[in-house]
């Protein structure tokens, strides 16, 4: 099927202007979002935009039908106030299946003092951290419904519990971006690190194969009994999202003895306790780091003697070739300097470990080591001045990396656009 093209751009302009004159509050902005921002419309796509409007929180959503050329158009608006929306570009999308998202978008009108803020080629969202502690409790809600005989109970449980596999696994299978849902439905699907019979367990959970109950519920199972060895190396990013304690359950096999009792009938007696199940093996093109007290750095080579030796034990995902070709500080850092895509200019200059810098390359937001506060941080996460990442090069000596990102609103934390702010005298000879 052949794309259709974007709206004409009278067909737009009209709408801003009636959206700008029907607006209950300032309108700052208009943007065009979905299939036609992203050049894939068909005759029958919906027009989707985001009216931000400024004062205090609000939101509201509207439909139109539009006539245009003797056909009838689905107008859909999504208003919003511009601070709330900003914000929420920080936030994982609900519809990506725990995955991050890289959405096309086109500014259609912005007020001046706006425009750098939400003039955004793509709209960035984060991944969700790995609901590992709602999966557990979706499969228990699923045993219990089929405890009382609850067909309807079930199914609904095995739903939820398949849109939450996708965001448990994702720490162990290499970054994917999505822009929509039908794309965030198939990458879901296609994980490559994944348990037996996966693709197929989750369209009888989805509901998208017929099945009987007894079906649906061994493949909630199947897919929770058998995702939980994949991520056993990851306890630590899941201790972040989770706590520790359900990491350590995930570590010592408790869930492991949990699902299993889960699974059988309540009449059966529990059977001997046993150890956890090995780490398994990486799939072919795959690799896991197993976090350990002490452990190094991924990339650290054995040489003592070699640059970098002194490295703090921060265990990373960080690709073994790129890890390689780093050489850190004593504390296991390379310097950062950001700039400006668009314009060059050097916005500040920050530090990354190999998880930070991985971190940055496979969410497109810009990740840091803090040495003051010893932990990662992600620009605007608090300030909402997020960085969307551009480009990451690596210096001649491995020692520096130049990171070319999107910048919205200011970079320091002064509240000017550069932390290069302030100029020193320079009086020598040559001097201009």
């Amino acid at each position: 099927m052949g794309h259709a093209p974007l709206p004409d751009s009278g067909f737009l302009e009209d709408w801003a202007a009636r959206l700008r004159q029907a607006a209950e509050r300032p309108v700052v902005g208009i943007l065009l979002r979905g299939s036609h921002a992203r050049r894939a419309a068909t005759a029958h796509s919906d027009v989707d935009l985001d009216v931000l409007v400024g004062g205090a929180p609000y939101e509201a959503r509207r439909a139109y039908l539009t006539e245009s050329a003797g056909r009838l158009t689905h107008v859909s608006v999504a208003a919003r106030d511009v601070r709330s929306w900003v914000d929420r570009l920080g936030e994982p999308a609900d519809w990506a299946f725990g995955l991050p998202v890289t959405a096309p978008a086109r500014l259609l009108w912005a007020d001046p003092h706006w425009r750098r803020r939400i003039d955004l080629p793509v709209l960035c969202q984060p991944a969700e951290p790995p609901r590992l502690e709602e999966l557990i409790a979706t499969l228990g809600k699923a045993a219990a419904a089929r405890v009382a005989d609850d067909h309807l109970g079930i199914r609904l449980a095995a739903a939820d519990l398949a849109r939450l596999c996708p965001s448990v696994l994702r720490p162990a299978n290499p970054s994917v971006r999505v822009f929509s849902r039908r794309a965030a439905f198939a990458a879901a699907l296609e994980l490559p690190v994944a348990p037996p019979r996966y693709r197929q367990d989750m369209l009888l959970c989805l509901g998208l194969r017929p099945s009987s109950t007894g079906q649906l519920w061994a493949a909630a199972v199947r897919l929770v009994a058998g995702t939980l060895p994949l991520i056993r190396p990851y306890a630590e990013e899941i201790a972040e999202a989770a706590g520790s304690d359900l990491a350590d359950a995930l570590v010592d096999g408790r869930l492991d003895r949990y699902v299993a009792q889960l699974a059988r009938p309540a009449s059966d007696p529990p059977p001997p306790r046993r150890e956890p199940s090995p780490v398994p093996a990486p799939r072919a093109g795959q690799w896991v780091t197993v976090p350990v007290p002490d452990a190094p750095v991924t990339g650290v080579p054995s040489d003592p003697t070699g640059p970098t030796a002194s490295v703090p034990a921060r265990p990373s995902q960080l690709d073994p070739a790129i890890a390689a070709r780093l050489r850190r500080t004593a504390d296991g850092l390379v310097a950062a300097v950001v700039r400006a895509h668009d314009t060059g200019e050097v916005l500040m200059v920050a530090w990354m470990d190999d998880e930070a810098l991985h971190r940055t390359l496979t969410t497109g937001r810009a990740t840091y080591w803090s040495r003051s506060r010893r932990e990662y941080w992600v620009k605007g996460a608090t300030s909402g001045h997020h960085q969307y990442v551009r480009s990451v090069a690596l210096d001649c000596d491995g020692d520096a990396l130049l990171v070319s990102v999107d910048q919205v609103g200011a970079a320091c934390h002064t509240g000017h656009r550069t932390c290069f702010y302030t100029e020193l005298p320079v009086t020598g000879p040559e001097a201009r």
